[in-house]
Parts: C-alpha cells; sequence; structure tokens
C-alpha cells in the first residue's frame, strides 16, 4: 500500500502537538477526519506509529524513525508554498526580452527602470538585435517577449502581437552635408544613404516609400545596428533613416540636423509579440502593463544595450 503525502503532513502536525484534537483544529478537520488518516498511514507502514495515553499520544520507535520523513515532507510542501506566494507577489522571478533595436536603446530603459523599483527582486536577461532576430529568439524559446518594430509578419500558433506605441522614421545627415539647410522638401532621386542591415525594421519602413513613390536612391553603406549607422552619419559620409527615438540627443545637440522630405510621415508601429496570456508567467504581464501603460521615463533615455549585435545583458 502506498503512502500518502496527506497523511505524512498529518502525522507530522499529530506529532508536533501530541494531540490529535490540537492537529484537527490546525489543519480545520475533524478529530475522527485525523483519526481515520493516521490509521490508513499506520496500514500502510504495517507497523504502530503511536500509543495513546490519558494526555495525548506518544510514537512508537516506528514512529519516532518515520517522523523525520514525514517533517521532511511537511517542510517540502512549506518551501513550495512561500515560493509561489513570492511568485505571485514577484518578490522575485525572472523575465528573458528579445528586443529589436530602437526598443532596446530607447524604451526599455526606461520600463525597466520602473519595473525595477516596483519589483526588484526580479531579474532580466536582454536580448538585442533587429526585428527579424528579436522575433526568431522568441521562436527558438530564448525570450519569453520581443519587441520589434513594424509588423511582425505570419505569427506562429500560440503567439498574438499588439502595438504599445507609434514611431516615426527620419530623414537625417550631418551639418555640414550639402543638403543640410534646405528650405523645402528635397527631390530624393539620388541621394546617398547609409542603410541598417537587412531585416531591420527601420529600413524596411524606409525602403518601401522609397518604393511607392518611385524614388531611386544610392546605398553608400551598409552597417549592423543604429549607433553605427548614425556615427557614420555624423561623420559626413551621407544621410540615413533613423528613428526618431533613436537620434532625438543628436539633434538637439546639433550633431545631426533633420532634411525634409516628400515622402509621407514615415510612422511604425512598434510591437510586443508574445505568447497568448495564460500561458505567460506574471513577470511578463506585469512587463507587457507597465510596457503600455509608458513604463516610466523613455524619453532620451540612455543605451541600455550598446551592442546592435545579438547580445545577452542580464539585470538583477
Amino acid at each position: 500500500m502506498a503512502l500518502n503525502p496527506d497523511h505524512l503532513l498529518t502525522f507530522a502536525r499529530v506529532a508536533r502537538h501530541g494531540s490529535l484534537s490540537a492537529a484537527a483544529a490546525e489543519l480545520h478537520l475533524t478529530q475522527p477526519a485525523i483519526s481515520s488518516q493516521l490509521r490508513l498511514l499506520t496500514r500502510a507502514v504495517g507497523e504502530p506509529l503511536f500509543t495513546r495515553h490519558r494526555y495525548g499520544i506518544a510514537l512508537t520507535a516506528t514512529g519516532q524513525e518515520l517522523l523525520p520523513h514525514a517533517l521532511a515532507v511537511a517542510r517540502a510542501l512549506e518551501g513550495a508554498q512561500r515560493y509561489v506566494s513570492d511568485l505571485r507577489a514577484l518578490t522575485h522571478g525572472s523575465l528573458n526580452i528579445a528586443a529589436s533595436t530602437t526598443n532596446a536603446a530607447s524604451i526599455l530603459p526606461g520600463v525597466l527602470t520602473h519595473y525595477h523599483a516596483l519589483h526588484p527582486g526580479v531579474s532580466f536577461r536582454i536580448r538585442q538585435g533587429n526585428t527579424q532576430e528579436a522575433l526568431e529568439e522568441l521562436r527558438q524559446g530564448h525570450a519569453e517577449v520581443a519587441l520589434i518594430e513594424g509588423p511582425p509578419g505570419p505569427l506562429d500558433a500560440g503567439l498574438s502581437a499588439q502595438v504599445f506605441r507609434q514611431d516615426e522614421l527620419l530623414l537625417v545627415a550631418a551639418p555640414q552635408h550639402p543638403l543640410a539647410h534646405s528650405a523645402g522638401p528635397l527631390d530624393l532621386t539620388g541621394l546617398g544613404l547609409v542603410w541598417r542591415e537587412a531585416g531591420s525594421g527601420t529600413r524596411v519602413v524606409a525602403e518601401q516609400a522609397l518604393r511607392a513613390a518611385g524614388v531611386p536612391t544610392r546605398t553608400l553603406l551598409e552597417l549592423t545596428g543604429t549607433e553605427a549607422v548614425k556615427e557614420a552619419v555624423i561623420s559626413g559620409l551621407g544621410a540615413a533613416f533613423l528613428s526618431d527615438l533613436s537620434v532625438r540627443r543628436e539633434l538637439r545637440s546639433g550633431l545631426l540636423v533633420r532634411l525634409p522630405h516628400p515622402l509621407p510621415a514615415l510612422r511604425r508601429d512598434l510591437r510586443w509579440v508574445a505568447p497568448h496570456e495564460e500561458q505567460l508567467s506574471r513577470a511578463a504581464r506585469t512587463f507587457l502593463e507597465l510596457l503600455h501603460a509608458g513604463g516610466g521615463p523613455h524619453t532620451d533615455s540612455p543605451p541600455f544595450l550598446v551592442s546592435d549585435k545579438v547580445t545577452t545583458t542580464e539585470t538583477t
């Protein structure tokens, strides 16, 4: 006959109190129910576990040898209950996030700072790349949430996406660029551009707008990541389409200037992609709530990750 864990837990309570009635009161059971459980445990063990006396019970030698095991079961259950309680309260936990460059540099710092202030026991593991790389990290199970730029394309079963903010792409150049002080919209035909790598949401949106307008441009250089593109443009190599969120400080400081262009406003949606809500951890659900609420200050935040390749950063 197999041992029943509930019967072991009851036995541990009775042994601690030395009384069936006291154990029954603690467990919110009737005394006959306690007696029934002890009888079943005794039958499963095959030896008497206690004797009764006028003041309560006394353990037999077999009962004394079984007691440490019953107490171990009780401690394990109590530990599991504490763990689950702490997890529900976000006293501790972890969250893996994959983020495209703009999201990692301009959105995550404010959101995670707010999150850490509310739940300092939760740690983060951030994987940064372009939009396609962030989605692949999610598909491979390396991240629970992916933050991307633009539409995600067909989603795997079990995943959903939602817009949490809009961003605008600006055409920027160094102040010494020949077109830097044009008064009106530019003729972009033949304009030399520095591009993000293939798979970048920024590049996809800008190229689609140029094709729709029938405007041919020249590719001067292709670089991986926003920071590399910004440095090339600041040095005077050419112009580039970059996120408004990523160039605000450079525009304010005069390192870059905005070039007027005839294209429609290049607005794009910033989205999160994640499993359906019932499959998300409490840490992930809380993160998404903060993301939609604004998550704290995000304008002109310092870069949270300095590399635009697929990298990993951990916070605790």
